[in-house]
């Protein structure tokens, strides 16, 4: 942008010499006017060059961030999946005889599938350079609850995952410009929202 704004200013400036009351002067300075011109122009196209570079290595770490959502989602779908398969294994043939402890021990020996994709994601320069801040804080604290829940507090576990399936999906719909960002943020809020309403 500030490529651009640059290029329109050097432009305005240059249209002095065409406005027909510095006729004379542009005549009489014809050397000058000439280099300056030129300067002008070279500038203008390499600053429209660098403009243009700049917007397509930005189209392309977008495209590129779309590819990384997509995949963590599928590997948060699989992990969410497996989760309620342990929990229904769980409620099926543990929960006849539950206690706090026997519940501990299911789940530690159990543990439900914590997914370390998100994590790695979480490290990448390209990732965390282009996801939007509500997503990318939203998605962090949800991956310390679901760290420490995974054997402890599997509802807990679960309903963080879910809700980390909803930031990779809001966040894509967001990077692909449907939604704008205050939507974005506004979804995340009420889906938080719900989450503890839930909890309670």
């Amino acid at each position: 942008m500030a490529y651009l704004i640059t290029t329109v200013i050097l432009i305005a400036c240059c249209s002095v010499f065409f406005i027909p009351k510095f006729k004379q002067f542009t005549k009489n300075n014809e050397l000058a006017s000439n280099f300056v011109l030129t300067l002008v122009a070279t500038l203008v196209g390499v600053l429209l060059a660098i403009a243009i570079s700049n917007y397509d290595e930005d189209e392309r770490e977008r495209r590129d961030l779309i590819k990384l959502l997509y995949a963590a989602k599928a590997v948060a779908s699989e992990s969410l999946d497996y989760s309620h398969a342990v929990m229904d294994y769980y409620k099926s043939n543990e929960a006849g005889e539950e206690t706090k402890e026997s519940k501990a021990r299911f789940f530690k020996n159990n543990p439900l599938p914590y997914p370390d994709y998100l994590d790695a994601l979480m490290s990448q320069q390209l990732f965390i350079k282009n996801l939007s801040q509500e997503s990318l804080t939203e998605l962090s604290e949800s991956l310390i609850v679901m760290k420490r829940a995974k054997t402890y507090r599997p509802r807990l576990f679960i309903s963080n995952l879910t809700f980390a399936l909803y930031i990779l999906d809001q966040e894509r719909l967001f990077q692909e410009g449907k939604i704008s960002e205050m939507e974005l943020e506004l979804r995340l809020s009420e889906k938080e929202r719900q989450l503890e309403e839930g909890k309670n």
